[in-house]
């Protein structure tokens, strides 16, 4: 099951508050009586990254204070093995495909560098993982332009709080998403403490566990949301 279709046509297309409605409704198909809505940022980095200053400790309780169920630590080419305990932490990892960054989540070892956008998605899959195309169409950054892929990820990020130019690419980001039926998620894209949670994912999950993530987000039953860095949060990353 991917992306919910509309319930109504007063729906705007790209309503977040429409997908989560949906996303209600499509639950009850899952037999789940009362289906457990978490609120999880996908794209966290920390100083395994080397331009992040986040520290592993302070994970929790940035997650606590932001009204956060948990997050998945996505440090570029590294993946998280050893989590912080008491929230939900997704091991993941920002892999540096040769076409562009690849987020894979709940991988059972890192993948290689510089592979193809679809061997990189193939890769990810090999290893039980969920594969998510970063920040698509970021003209600033290392970002695939997902029109090139011959092999779909399982999800595409349509909200990056660190993109530019987000006006124009979450815009096509969600275009793409929707043309293929793919589903959508949201990350703050992290390297300091004081953006976690800028974006996030709301995820229906059948019981609070990495595996049970990975099923909702192959599933579609995700909903991305969030805002954009403020220029004073993009400079506290470079006065770190």
């Amino acid at each position: 099951m991917r992306n919910l279709a509309l319930g109504s046509s007063q729906c705007n297309h790209f309503s977040t508050k429409c997908q989560l409605r949906n996303s209600e409704l499509n639950s009850k198909k899952y037999g789940a009586g009362s289906p457990l809505k978490l609120k999880l940022d996908f794209h966290v980095h920390t100083t395994a990254s080397s331009d992040a200053h986040t520290r592993p400790d302070e994970l929790v309780p940035k997650c606590k204070e932001r009204g956060l169920d948990g997050l998945a630590i996505t440090d570029h080419n590294v993946l998280a093995r050893d989590l912080p305990q008491g929230l939900l932490i997704i091991p993941g990892i920002e892999i540096s495909s040769r076409d562009g960054h690849i987020i894979g989540l709940g991988v059972s070892d890192a993948v290689p560098r510089r592979l193809s956008a679809d061997e990189t998605i193939l890769q990810i899959k090999r290893l039980g993982g969920v594969s998510i195309v970063a920040h698509p169409y970021d003209i600033l950054r290392s970002a695939l332009n997902p029109e090139i892929l011959t092999t779909m990820p399982d999800a595409i990020e349509v909200i990056n709080s660190a993109s530019m130019l987000h006006s124009i690419t979450w815009k096509r980001a969600r275009a793409f998403a929707e043309k293929r039926s793919l589903p959508q998620t949201g990350g703050s894209d992290s390297h300091i403490p004081e953006t976690i949670g800028k974006a996030y994912t709301i995820v229906d999950v059948e019981s609070r566990d990495v595996a049970s993530v990975l099923d909702a987000i192959r599933d579609g039953r995700v909903a991305p949301d969030g805002r954009p860095y403020r220029f004073s949060d993009r400079v506290r990353k470079i006065i770190r």
